[in-house]
Formats: structure tokens, C-alpha cells, sequence
């Protein structure tokens, strides 16, 4: 399946906000399990969890330390059996587009990806990242109170960071420039970017991957960013964080979050509207300016990130998941629920590897064992 006007992630933020308004009094199914459910936990045996830490927490050294990593992953040979997987870094790009609409505005949204992040972490570790150490995150509120904040954040630091912008292209959704590819179904005034990435260690960085869902070895694409710091700051900032730490329920939780707020406005803040190449999906997509590694990596530790923040506040929540088990199905019209017995895979080929739900709904049960530095 392929989306020649918009793309996956435009799609995904067109449903988005035509149901936005209705949200917060959105009807949806029961979760699949109650008050009492934190007590079903596997046992763990987790009793030296690593640390993910927040980016600018990091000393120096242990910056340096990931971006080498992720340059190895760079370098090593790729195992999916597709055409555009050139080395090990992309294998997890791919899955992840090829997994798009089973992973995406669905219950196992955050499950899925925190098993992902699991196994990113453990090739990382292959190559010379800290064992006590996860994979970084991103508190983007601490860079939205101003535009400027964005653009100079430690995170897109252009020697011990991502690098900075792309390039400026003009144009817009209403007005696109000649050869754009558009990614927002909306204009995004405040869009800063859409070209290259001009500096930093993933500078001249290209991917095969894309545009859009493409897996095929069409042609090689640059990496590009373009931040929308305003977009990122209405959709995602702290009054976000904020509503999102008040949802009652996992059902409410992932529709809004992963369809709403903080997922939709992530992506729109960090995107914009131009991509000439892009993965399928949200801040984490298959390619493009997530093959800077930060945004990929990090994309999916800001998640977990903020997901464990809202489990924490209430035992009843570690356990409680619901939602539907198709793209974008809430009013269950196609299939039923996801539960804890739901299988959750991911990697291509004979790099396949399954869990259940259950087993990645507690950091430091079943198959995970970490911590974060700070929680909301």
C-alpha cells in the first residue's frame, strides 16, 4: 500500500485531528483489565536495571560514546530481506515501516515499541555503548518555551549532538514547491526547514529507505529536517504532558497520545510539511530524518519515556491495556481489543523475534530491565 499524495503519517494526522474534538469524550472499550491488575505481573528478575538518560544528562564522553555506535550500526551489513537495507541501523527502520499499520493508532502502539527499543538497545551495546546505559532520551518540553529554545537545543548540537536544521525549501501544503513531497495534510506555519541536514556527525546521511513506505532500491534520498518549534510546542508541550498525566485509562491514554497530542505533534514539530524521504509513521518512521539515529532511538525512548511517567503514578495502570487491534479501528467495527496474551514482533527475516504484551508492560519485568533518570 502506498499514499502518493500524503504519505502514512499524513493520513494518520488527517484521522487525527478530524476526531480531535471529540476525544476527550471519546466513548472507548473497557480496558482488559481492572484495578487489581498490577498484582498479574511476571516475576522479575531484573535486579541490575540500565539507565536511560535524558540527553543533556549525559557527560560529554557518553555522548560521543552513542553517536560512535550508531555509526557502527551504520556500518555493519544489514540482515532484512529487503533491497533498501544496506546495514544494520536500517533493519530496524524497515521493520518499522513494514509493520506501520499494525504498530501505529492501534493498542499495541506502546508495547510494540517498547519491545523495539529493547532490541535497538542491545545492538547498540554490541557496539560500545555503555551496558549500564540505555538508549537516550529526548524531554522535549525543556526546549518549547521559546522558538529559539528549539533550534539551540544540546540535542541538535552540531558537535555533540544531531546536528541542526535542513536547509530552508519554501513552499507549504495549500502551495507546495515544485518536486515536494508533502507531509501534513495542513500548512505549518511555522516550518523552519525541509532540506539537508548542512552539519553535525549525520551530515550527508542518505537511505535508500523511502520516500514514504518504500522498500524497494529506487534511489538514495538525503536526510532531511525541518523543526516547526511552535507546532511542536501547541501539539506536545507541557500543557499536553500535563492532560496526558491525567488520563484515566490505557484506552483513553494511546487514542489520545498516539492519535492526538503528544505522537501527531512530535512528528509535526520535528517535520513540518516537506520531506523529499520519510518513513511511514510518526516521530519513528522508517527513514529520512530518523536515520540521524537520535530521532529514531530517541523517538521511541521519549515514549517509553512518558508512558512509564503516566503507568507510574498508578498501579492500576501497569497493566492495563485495551484498544483496537487494527489501524485506527476505536469503535471496534473490524476486530476486537488487544490483551495482555497479544503477540507483539519485530525484525525482518531470521532476525524475527516475538513476546506477549504482558511481557513489556513493566520496565523491569518479563523481558525488559531498565530505568529512566527523572519521570514526569
Amino acid at each position: 500500500m502506498e499514499f502518493h499524495a500524503f504519505g502514512f503519517y499524513a493520513l494518520a494526522l488527517l484521522l487525527a485531528t478530524a476526531v480531535l474534538p471529540n476525544l476527550s469524550l471519546a466513548v472507548t472499550t473497557p480496558s482488559s483489565c481492572g484495578a487489581g491488575a498490577a498484582a498479574v505481573g511476571i516475576d522479575s528478575t531484573c535486579t541490575k536495571p540500565y539507565v536511560r538518560k535524558e540527553w543533556r544528562r549525559l557527560t560529554m564522553d557518553e555522548r560521543y560514546s552513542y553517536i560512535d555506535a550508531v555509526k557502527c550500526m551504520m556500518a555493519k551489513p544489514g540482515v532484512a530481506p529487503l533491497d533498501a537495507v544496506t546495514n544494520r541501523f536500517e533493519d530496524f527502520l524497515a521493520t518499522h515501516i513494514v509493520q506501520a499499520f499494525d504498530s501505529h493508532f492501534v493498542g499495541i502502539f506502546y508495547p510494540y515499541h517498547r519491545f523495539l527499543l529493547s532490541r535497538y538497545e542491545q545492538e547498540l551495546w554490541e557496539c560500545g555503548w555503555s551496558r549500564g546505559l540505555g538508549q537516550p532520551y529526548w524531554d522535549w518540553t525543556l526546549d518549547v518555551e521559546h522558538d529559539d529554545d528549539l533550534l539551540n537545543s544540546p540535542v541538535f548540537d552540531t558537535e555533540t549532538g544531531f546536528g541542526g536544521n535542513g536547509g530552508w525549501i519554501g513552499g507549504n501544503f495549500t502551495h507546495p514547491a515544485p518536486g515536494m513531497i508533502v507531509q501534513s495534510p495542513q500548512d505549518v506555519p511555522d516550518r523552519t526547514g525541509g532540506g539537508c541536514l548542512q552539519n553535525g556527525p549525520f551530515a550527508d546521511l542518505s537511505t535508500f529507505l523511502g520516500p514514504h513506505n518504500n522498500t524497494d532500491k529506487k534511489g538514495r534520498n538525503c536526510v532531511r529536517r525541518d523543526m516547526a518549534p511552535a507546532s511542536l510546542r501547541n501539539m506536545s508541550g507541557p500543557a499536553r504532558v500535563a492532560e496526558a498525566m491525567r488520563l484515566p485509562d490505557y484506552g483513553h491514554w494511546e487514542r489520545v497520545t498516539d492519535g492526538a497530542t503528544l505522537h501527531p505533534g512530535r512528528a509535526l514539530g520535528r517535520r513540518g510539511v516537506v520531506r523529499d524521504h520519510d518513513g511511514p509513521v510518526g516521530v519513528a518512521g522508517g527513514s529520512g530524518v530518523l536515520a540521524a539515529s537520535f530521532e529514531f532511538g530517541s523517538g521511541l525512548s521519549d515514549y517509553s519515556y512518558i508512558r512509564w511517567s503516566w503507568q507510574n503514578r498508578d498501579a492500576a495502570r501497569i497493566y492495563d491495556i485495551s484498544g483496537p487491534l487494527v489501524f485506527f479501528d476505536y469503535a471496534n467495527k473490524a476486530a476486537g481489543n488487544v490483551t495482555l496474551e497479544s503477540t507483539v514482533w519485530n525484525g525482518l527475516g531470521d532476525y524475527r523475534k516475538e513476546t506477549t504484551v504482558e511481557r513489556v508492560m513493566h520496565v523491569q519485568r518479563g523481558d525488559l530491565c531498565y530505568t529512566f533518570d527523572e519521570l514526569y
